[in-house]
């Protein structure tokens, strides 16, 4: 994008995955490059294809057979020395394997377990190149925490990104004295933002500096008066929180205990303090969910439409659980496609009568990524004869041609 540099000059191709869904641009993308898929059908004319992100770390197997390289692995710690051996000797797949992280699919016995760690300090992880197609519309981003101090059941932060790690407020000061100088609209990213033990002070002197700040899910019960305060001063008029169900004995199930009494009096400060919308997050088809368990979500909502001040300032988002790889559910499976379908009927016909906005998550996307987490070598098979297809679309993309955007 930047340097509007055709994709199929490089030599060398870095794909990130952060969802399993991402995987299914894998054919598209290799039919108009004119790559064969099966990593051991191309030669040394073909670019060297290397992948890492979230969702490779929680199931490498599924790309092991497609790509050269695989990094599951956090990529700061790996990505200097392997590039420094490329550059000077070549692939030699000798020399690669020793890099602690790296995964050779084709050469599996000389595979070295992950390295999680990363230094936050020392190499913080913040936007480069700023784009207005961010999920945080344009603004800066800094990732000030890695990595999750909370257990919950169906979540792979906890275990693909160990230790947690906080990026201290001094070293993000520093940041905004240098390197994000002209920055006036932040976003701070991290899987709990509010454990972070320097979260006041920070949003204090961001606010000092007329910086927005802009973040992505918070824990409710991190919501202090004083928090509140600062996100309202920060410029900030809505916030997502995710209760996930309004079942007790399913949120004790997964590990996320939460008094709904206490959520509900959080919910009505959040208002009287001026926000404008608040959106929940909830899952469905969880492990051992029933009809009474969808009742005691209904009877939720019904208090949380309660409080708000018009239908207009919630809403609720649910979404198909999808038992993951590396979590402490991984062992579950995604329910069949007719009880799925049933049980939402179900959910839609309790919930019908609420005049809030209430999104459902595509079930048959769902169950794709539900395939994708757990799917092992045979993807290969599965997008081999996909490639075929996308070749002969005159619609997709070429991607040999320079980008117009």
């Amino acid at each position: 994008f930047d340097t509007q540099r055709p994709l199929g000059d490089f030599e060398i191709l870095l794909f990130s995955f952060s969802f399993e869904g991402d995987f299914d641009n894998i054919p598209s993308i290799f039919a108009a490059l004119g790559l064969p898929l099966i990593a051991k059908k191309r030669n040394k004319h073909h670019p060297l294809l290397i992948a890492g992100g979230a969702a490779v770390m929680s199931n490498s197997e599924a790309l092991a057979d497609i790509f050269d390289i695989l990094i599951p692995a956090e990529a700061e710690t790996t990505i200097k020395p392997l590039f420094d051996i490329l550059m000077q000797k070549g692939f030699e797949k000798d020399l690669v394997a020793q890099i602690p992280g790296i995964m050779l699919p084709s050469c599996p016995e000389k595979y070295i377990a992950p390295v999680h760690f990363h230094n936050l300090v020392t190499s913080p992880a913040y936007t480069h190149i700023v784009s207005k197609y961010n999920a945080f519309g344009g603004a800066h981003i800094i990732e000030v925490m890695r990595g999750c101090p909370r257990i919950c059941s169906f979540c792979l932060a906890r275990s693909i990104y160990k230790p947690v790690r906080h990026l201290p407020k001094d070293a993000l000061l520093e940041l905004l004295n240098t390197s994000l100088r002209e920055c006036d609209d932040l976003g701070l990213t991290a899987p709990s933002l509010f454990d972070h033990p320097e979260i006041n002070d920070i949003a204090l002197e961001l606010i000092k500096r007329n910086i927005k700040i802009r973040n992505s899910s918070v824990k409710w019960e991190k919501l202090t008066p004083e928090i509140i305060d600062l996100l309202r001063l920060s410029g900030t008029t809505g916030l997502t929180l995710a209760p996930e169900t309004g079942s007790e004995h399913l949120r004790a199930a997964m590990q996320k205990p939460m008094s709904v009494e206490r959520f509900l009096i959080r919910v009505k400060e959040l208002y009287d303090a001026g926000f404008e919308h608040l959106k929940m997050y909830f899952m469905t088809c969880l492990p051992g969910e029933t009809k009474k368990d969808v009742d005691e979500t209904a009877a939720f909502i019904e208090k949380l439409e309660a409080i708000a001040p018009s239908p207009a300032a919630l809403s609720a988002n649910f979404s198909v659980f999808i038992p993951k790889k590396q979590t402490f559910w991984e062992n579950e499976e995604i329910w069949e496609e007719y009880k799925i379908k049933k049980h939402l009927q179900y959910l839609k016909s309790q919930l019908s009568h609420f005049r809030i906005k209430i999104r459902y998550d595509s079930y048959r996307q769902a169950l794709r990524q539900a395939h994708l987490a757990k799917v092992g070598r045979e993807l290969a098979i599965e997008y081999e004869s996909e490639v075929s297809k996308c070749a002969k679309d005159s619609l997709q993309i070429n991607l040999t041609s320079d980008l117009e955007y």
